[in-house]
Protein backbone atom coordinates (compact mmCIF):
# COMPACT_ATOMS: atom_id res chain seq x y z
CA UNK A 1 0.00 0.00 0.00
CA UNK A 2 1.31 3.57 -0.85
CA UNK A 3 1.42 5.98 1.13
CA UNK A 4 -1.30 7.74 -0.25
CA UNK A 5 -3.38 5.83 0.32
CA UNK A 6 -2.47 4.85 3.61
CA UNK A 7 -3.56 8.03 4.75
CA UNK A 8 -6.68 7.54 2.38
CA UNK A 9 -7.38 4.55 4.46
CA UNK A 10 -7.06 6.22 7.62
CA UNK A 11 -9.29 9.25 7.00
CA UNK A 12 -11.95 6.94 6.10
CA UNK A 13 -11.65 5.09 9.42
CA UNK A 14 -11.52 8.25 11.16
CA UNK A 15 -14.59 9.49 9.32
CA UNK A 16 -16.44 6.08 10.14
CA UNK A 17 -15.12 6.18 14.09
CA UNK A 18 -16.99 9.16 14.34
CA UNK A 19 -20.41 8.68 12.96
CA UNK A 20 -22.95 6.90 15.23
CA UNK A 21 -23.28 3.18 15.00
CA UNK A 22 -26.80 4.00 14.32
CA UNK A 23 -25.64 6.07 10.98
CA UNK A 24 -23.20 3.61 9.87
CA UNK A 25 -26.01 1.20 9.70
CA UNK A 26 -27.56 3.37 7.16
CA UNK A 27 -30.56 4.65 9.43
CA UNK A 28 -32.02 8.13 8.70
CA UNK A 29 -31.83 9.73 12.24
CA UNK A 30 -32.31 8.10 15.94
CA UNK A 31 -34.50 8.80 18.73
CA UNK A 32 -32.26 10.74 21.07
CA UNK A 33 -35.63 11.45 23.35
CA UNK A 34 -38.82 10.47 23.93
CA UNK A 35 -41.77 11.85 26.49
CA UNK A 36 -44.93 9.44 27.10
CA UNK A 37 -46.35 7.56 24.11
CA UNK A 38 -45.10 8.05 20.32
CA UNK A 39 -45.59 5.95 17.92
CA UNK A 40 -43.66 4.80 14.45
CA UNK A 41 -45.00 3.68 11.26
CA UNK A 42 -43.10 2.08 8.96
CA UNK A 43 -44.89 1.05 5.56
CA UNK A 44 -47.72 -1.08 5.77
CA UNK A 45 -46.82 -2.31 9.66
CA UNK A 46 -49.47 -1.56 12.62
CA UNK A 47 -48.10 1.30 14.80
CA UNK A 48 -45.26 -0.04 16.87
CA UNK A 49 -44.25 2.15 20.26
CA UNK A 50 -40.53 4.67 19.93
CA UNK A 51 -38.43 4.65 22.77
CA UNK A 52 -35.12 6.38 23.29
CA UNK A 53 -32.08 5.10 21.08
CA UNK A 54 -34.36 3.89 18.60
CA UNK A 55 -32.66 4.10 15.07
CA UNK A 56 -35.38 5.85 12.25
CA UNK A 57 -35.40 5.28 8.28
CA UNK A 58 -36.79 7.09 5.77
CA UNK A 59 -40.23 6.98 5.00
CA UNK A 60 -40.85 6.18 8.58
CA UNK A 61 -43.79 8.19 10.24
CA UNK A 62 -43.67 9.70 13.54
CA UNK A 63 -47.09 10.65 15.49
CA UNK A 64 -47.51 11.78 19.19
CA UNK A 65 -50.04 11.77 20.74
CA UNK A 66 -51.53 14.91 23.65
CA UNK A 67 -49.59 14.10 26.51
CA UNK A 68 -46.37 12.71 24.35
CA UNK A 69 -43.14 14.69 22.40
CA UNK A 70 -40.35 13.22 20.85
CA UNK A 71 -36.66 14.52 19.72
CA UNK A 72 -35.01 13.30 16.50
CA UNK A 73 -31.44 13.61 15.62
CA UNK A 74 -29.57 13.39 11.90
CA UNK A 75 -26.26 11.95 11.48
CA UNK A 76 -25.07 15.28 10.62
CA UNK A 77 -25.97 16.49 14.16
CA UNK A 78 -29.50 18.25 13.37
CA UNK A 79 -32.26 17.79 15.40
CA UNK A 80 -36.06 18.09 15.13
CA UNK A 81 -38.10 18.21 18.52
CA UNK A 82 -42.00 16.78 17.83
CA UNK A 83 -44.42 18.00 19.96
CA UNK A 84 -47.92 16.91 20.94
CA UNK A 85 -50.62 16.57 18.75
CA UNK A 86 -47.77 15.78 15.41
CA UNK A 87 -47.51 13.83 12.59
CA UNK A 88 -44.40 13.70 10.67
CA UNK A 89 -42.74 11.64 7.71
CA UNK A 90 -38.77 11.34 7.27
CA UNK A 91 -37.88 11.96 4.03
CA UNK A 92 -34.77 10.27 2.01
CA UNK A 93 -32.50 13.37 1.43
CA UNK A 94 -31.63 14.31 -2.28
CA UNK A 95 -30.76 16.82 -4.83
CA UNK A 96 -29.39 20.15 -3.82
CA UNK A 97 -31.97 20.91 -1.40
CA UNK A 98 -32.19 18.15 0.65
CA UNK A 99 -36.23 17.61 2.06
CA UNK A 100 -35.76 15.43 5.10
CA UNK A 101 -38.81 16.02 6.49
CA UNK A 102 -42.00 16.50 5.90
CA UNK A 103 -45.04 17.58 8.64
CA UNK A 104 -48.63 16.78 7.82
CA UNK A 105 -49.76 18.10 11.46
CA UNK A 106 -49.01 19.95 14.61
CA UNK A 107 -45.59 21.82 15.58
CA UNK A 108 -42.00 21.22 15.11
CA UNK A 109 -38.64 22.97 16.40
CA UNK A 110 -35.70 22.45 14.29
CA UNK A 111 -32.18 22.84 13.90
CA UNK A 112 -29.91 22.46 11.64
CA UNK A 113 -26.50 22.05 12.30
CA UNK A 114 -23.85 23.65 9.83
CA UNK A 115 -21.25 20.93 8.08
CA UNK A 116 -17.38 22.35 9.47
CA UNK A 117 -18.93 25.94 9.49
CA UNK A 118 -20.57 25.75 5.77
CA UNK A 119 -24.12 26.20 5.32
CA UNK A 120 -26.01 22.41 5.43
CA UNK A 121 -28.79 23.26 2.85
CA UNK A 122 -32.24 21.09 4.03
CA UNK A 123 -35.72 21.09 3.08
CA UNK A 124 -38.70 20.74 5.09
CA UNK A 125 -42.47 20.77 3.52
CA UNK A 126 -45.72 20.75 4.40
CA UNK A 127 -49.09 20.75 2.89
CA UNK A 128 -48.74 23.88 1.62
CA UNK A 129 -45.51 25.12 2.23
CA UNK A 130 -41.61 24.86 1.26
CA UNK A 131 -38.73 25.58 3.58
CA UNK A 132 -35.15 25.63 2.57
CA UNK A 133 -32.30 26.16 4.98
CA UNK A 134 -28.96 26.35 5.48
CA UNK A 135 -28.30 26.09 8.95
CA UNK A 136 -30.62 27.53 11.44
CA UNK A 137 -33.06 27.32 14.06
CA UNK A 138 -36.49 27.16 13.16
CA UNK A 139 -40.69 26.00 13.42
CA UNK A 140 -43.25 25.26 11.57
CA UNK A 141 -46.59 24.76 12.80
CA UNK A 142 -48.94 23.18 10.93
CA UNK A 143 -52.79 22.94 11.15
CA UNK A 144 -55.54 20.21 10.14
CA UNK A 145 -56.53 22.24 6.98
CA UNK A 146 -52.76 22.49 5.98
CA UNK A 147 -52.34 25.82 6.54
CA UNK A 148 -48.89 26.72 7.95
CA UNK A 149 -46.78 29.18 9.75
CA UNK A 150 -42.98 29.12 9.97
CA UNK A 151 -41.57 31.46 12.84
CA UNK A 152 -37.59 31.79 12.75
CA UNK A 153 -34.94 31.95 16.02
CA UNK A 154 -31.39 32.27 14.08
CA UNK A 155 -30.46 32.45 10.74
CA UNK A 156 -32.45 32.80 7.75
CA UNK A 157 -35.02 30.50 5.83
CA UNK A 158 -36.38 30.74 1.95
CA UNK A 159 -40.66 29.70 2.71
CA UNK A 160 -42.79 29.26 -0.55
CA UNK A 161 -45.60 28.06 -1.37
CA UNK A 162 -46.43 24.21 -3.03
CA UNK A 163 -48.99 25.55 -5.34
CA UNK A 164 -46.57 28.85 -6.10
CA UNK A 165 -43.01 27.52 -5.85
CA UNK A 166 -41.87 30.69 -7.67
CA UNK A 167 -43.16 33.02 -5.02
CA UNK A 168 -40.40 32.88 -2.37
CA UNK A 169 -39.86 35.05 0.58
CA UNK A 170 -37.23 35.48 3.15
CA UNK A 171 -37.41 35.43 7.22
CA UNK A 172 -35.12 37.13 9.33
CA UNK A 173 -35.10 35.81 13.41
CA UNK A 174 -38.12 37.23 15.37
CA UNK A 175 -40.11 36.90 12.26
CA UNK A 176 -42.58 34.81 10.90
CA UNK A 177 -44.33 34.00 7.58
CA UNK A 178 -47.54 31.64 6.19
CA UNK A 179 -48.58 29.60 3.91
CA UNK A 180 -52.50 29.14 3.25
CA UNK A 181 -54.21 27.12 0.91
CA UNK A 182 -54.28 28.01 -2.23
CA UNK A 183 -52.08 30.81 -1.41
CA UNK A 184 -48.61 32.11 -1.81
CA UNK A 185 -46.33 32.58 1.24
CA UNK A 186 -47.08 36.12 3.27
CA UNK A 187 -44.85 38.44 3.54
CA UNK A 188 -42.30 38.60 6.61
CA UNK A 189 -43.65 40.07 9.55
CA UNK A 190 -43.12 40.50 13.38
CA UNK A 191 -43.75 37.24 14.77
CA UNK A 192 -47.39 37.67 16.90
CA UNK A 193 -46.88 34.83 19.14
CA UNK A 194 -44.92 32.08 20.47
CA UNK A 195 -44.41 29.32 19.25
CA UNK A 196 -43.82 26.06 21.20
CA UNK A 197 -39.76 25.68 21.50
CA UNK A 198 -38.53 29.24 19.69
CA UNK A 199 -36.12 30.96 22.90
CA UNK A 200 -33.38 32.71 22.34
CA UNK A 201 -31.32 36.20 22.12
CA UNK A 202 -32.41 36.50 18.49
CA UNK A 203 -36.27 36.50 19.54
CA UNK A 204 -35.79 38.44 22.98
CA UNK A 205 -37.01 41.68 21.14
CA UNK A 206 -39.89 40.55 19.03
CA UNK A 207 -42.25 39.72 22.65
CA UNK A 208 -42.21 36.33 22.58
CA UNK A 209 -42.09 33.82 25.73
CA UNK A 210 -40.54 30.35 25.17
CA UNK A 211 -43.42 28.03 26.25
CA UNK A 212 -43.51 24.46 27.27
CA UNK A 213 -44.45 21.07 25.11
CA UNK A 214 -47.21 22.09 23.25
CA UNK A 215 -47.54 25.61 24.88
CA UNK A 216 -48.45 28.65 23.65
CA UNK A 217 -47.86 32.17 24.51
CA UNK A 218 -49.60 35.39 23.36
CA UNK A 219 -48.50 39.14 23.59
CA UNK A 220 -50.56 40.42 26.50
CA UNK A 221 -53.46 42.12 24.53
CA UNK A 222 -54.01 40.21 21.77
CA UNK A 223 -56.85 37.91 22.31
CA UNK A 224 -57.52 36.38 18.17
CA UNK A 225 -55.62 32.69 17.61
CA UNK A 226 -54.49 34.06 14.28
CA UNK A 227 -54.44 38.15 13.88
CA UNK A 228 -52.82 38.16 10.55
CA UNK A 229 -55.82 36.12 8.99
Amino acid sequence: MTRTHYKFACVIVLMLLTLPLWAQNGSAGQISGVKGKVSLVRGNAVPVVLREHDPIQAGDSILTDAKSSATMRLPDGSTVRIFPNSHVVLRSESGTWKEFLHVLLGNVRVQIEKLSGRPNPKTVTTPTAIIAVRGTIFAVAVEQNGDTRVGLEKGLVAVTSQLHPEQEVLARPGQEVWVRQGQGPTPPHQMQRAMPGLTGPDTAGSGMRGTGVGGTARPSGTGRRNPQR
